[in-house]
């Protein structure tokens, strides 16, 4: 997904379901290809798909990081659960001594 992130963002997007940002990278690669095809527009092309690749790359990240901070919680929540589980005898229940 990282390759697809950096060669072409709008399918990125679309595989991700972000339709907003396929169709504004979209766009973007359409104007980017008619500045090229001028070829003396290329450096303003270029700017383009790096914007593009850029934005695609920040969401990918986003969305790691989201699945490692959900898979650490998952962990964090499974070790506290076990450690706070009541034990199977109870502790004795000790009388108060008089003095």
């Amino acid at each position: 997904m990282l390759l697809l992130a950096i060669l072409l963002p709008p399918l990125y997007f679309l595989l991700n379901q972000k339709l907003g940002m396929c169709v504004l990278t979209s766009a973007m690669f359409i104007l980017a290809f008619f500045l090229a095809c001028t070829i003396v527009m290329i450096p303003g092309a270029l700017i383009l798909w790096v914007i593009a690749m850029i934005a695609a790359l920040r969401h990918h990240r986003r969305k790691e990081m989201n699945q490692n901070m959900v898979k650490h919680a998952d962990l964090i929540a499974t070790k506290m659960s076990e450690k706070l589980q009541p034990t199977q005898t109870p502790p004795p229940i000790s009388s108060p001594t008089r003095k």
